[in-house]
């Protein structure tokens, strides 16, 4: 006699040895190469990434990353819809993105990189001394890349914004005065001024101001490859919830500068919004992402 029931350990063993072996097939994981010599965020994203890979293998082995090809962020976003030279990058979040892509929403700096400190010219430090507000910003023109999402959010706040695909090219306009200041994550705009000291001796860390507007780097996949985005996720969550996320941040060359996060009484604070963030991101989630207060501002404005 026929008996349904009988059939059900079998097909779970037979879904379970079908879903290793997909996972079995993820032997590589391609990403593109640094942005420059300078690119400590590549580091700090891989490690990142490995961890997560790691956290959450439950006895795969974890994929080696492959690094071949030099990709400003409009050409990444384009390659991992494509599918075929990208398997997984970090890029600053947006709509179109979203939509296109598998968005792991996890914020890998837990949005500090919303909170801008400038890069400007050391001539330039009393112009900006006297900035208060947007529109006093207004005056100025910032150094964005073409294709980041940042772009957008200052131009659609009214600033004046020069941009150009490459990062490098980016402290070389500011340098020659073809805009004014470069707005950077709080983690970044010191470290990029020592680290390119030699080069451009005239740019500055400019402490006096802080500009935010809620924004993260997430990693995206490819639509399809929910199998990887989906270990990525839990990985990054375990990472979170133990501790380890954190500590990793506090302990990274990227980002163990910006701790402790606090500002000093003097500092004054622009906030933006940000029109292509989703509507559903949770950025006064605590878990996962730093807020105006843990920079010693009172409230969200």
């Amino acid at each position: 006699m026929f008996k349904p029931a009988l059939l059900k350990k079998p097909l779970v063993i037979l879904s379970l040895i079908l879903s290793l072996n997909v996972y079995a097939d993820i032997t590589e994981l391609k990403v593109p190469n640094p942005r420059s010599e300078f690119d400590l965020s590549h580091d700090y994203h891989t490690q990142l990434l490995k961890m997560a890979l790691e956290a959450a293998a439950k006895g795969r082995p974890i994929p080696q990353f492959v690094s071949q090809f030099d990709m400003e962020e409009g050409r990444a976003t384009l390659e991992l819809i494509k599918g075929q030279l990208l398997d997984v990058y970090w890029l600053g979040t947006d709509f179109g993105k979203e939509q296109q892509l598998r968005a792991i929403k996890i914020p890998t700096t837990r949005g500090l990189i919303g909170f801008r400190k400038f890069i400007i010219k050391q001539q330039n430090v009393e112009k900006f001394d006297q900035v208060n507000s947007l529109q006093d910003l207004m005056q100025y023109s910032a150094c964005q890349g073409t294709s980041w999402p940042d772009t957008v959010i200052l131009k659609a706040a009214g600033l004046e914004v020069a941009s150009t695909p490459m990062l490098e090219n980016l402290f070389r306009m500011l340098n020659a005065g073809r805009c004014d200041f470069f707005p950077r994550g709080f983690h970044d705009y010191q470290n990029e001024v020592v680290a390119r000291k030699a080069i451009y001796p005239n740019l500055v860390s400019y402490k006096g101001l802080l500009l935010h507007y809620p924004f993260a780097v997430y990693f995206f996949t490819n639509k399809e490859n929910q199998e990887l985005a989906n270990w990525i996720e839990e990985g990054l969550n375990i990472l979170v919830h133990d501790g380890r996320f954190l500590s990793f941040m506090q302990s990274h060359p990227l980002t163990m500068d910006a701790f402790p996060l606090t500002e000093g009484e003097n500092v004054r604070y622009i906030s933006l919004s940000n029109p292509i963030l989703p509507a559903d991101t949770d950025y006064l989630n605590e878990t996962y992402w730093f807020t105006p207060k843990d920079f010693g501002i009172g409230i969200e404005q």
